[in-house]
């Protein structure tokens, strides 16, 4: 009787430790997958940061030569230049960042994404203008609004993420 006893305690401690292991299996599975979906919305984040960054620093600069009249540097060719390339880099990437902004955060973050992306088009479309001679002043006032419009909603915006 004692040597059925012990046997089946035997039984049961091996019982317990392999539903034990399964169910540790899970928790550990999920707090892995915790985690890389944390690092991926972090590294999608900062590349989504750094695209904005660039497009907004280019062409607050191409606005800053623009309100100084310093034209004559002879380097806003290439500020138009940089404008243009981080542009269609963003519009490039638009897509992309939406499945990033959808899959990672909220739907006020996909709203406020949405708000962003059409800023940066009217900020880009304000500076295509300049390509006309003519009303440069009207133009700089147009190009300083959008520019502001465009920063308070990308800083707006990437406060607001939650996590």
């Amino acid at each position: 009787m004692n040597l059925i006893v012990g046997h089946l305690q035997t039984w049961f401690a091996l019982f317990l430790v392999a539903i034990l292991t399964v169910f540790s299996d899970k928790i550990v599975g999920r707090i892995r997958f915790a985690l890389n979906r944390a690092d991926l919305r972090s590294k999608y984040y900062e590349q989504l940061a750094l695209d904005l960054s660039t497009f907004v620093f280019y062409s607050d600069l191409f606005h800053v030569r623009r309100v100084r009249g310093e034209s004559h540097f002879g380097d806003l060719g290439a500020i138009g230049g940089q404008v243009n390339e981080s542009f269609v880099t963003l519009k490039t990437n638009e897509y992309v960042y939406r499945s990033w902004v959808r899959r990672y955060w909220s739907d006020k973050g996909v709203k406020r994404f949405e708000s962003v992306m059409l800023c940066a088009t009217n900020v880009y479309d304000a500076i295509i203008e300049f390509n006309e001679k003519g009303q440069e002043g009207q133009k700089t006032e147009m190009l300083g609004r959008r520019l502001a419009e465009l920063k308070s909603n990308v800083d707006r915006w990437l406060s607001e993420l939650d996590a």
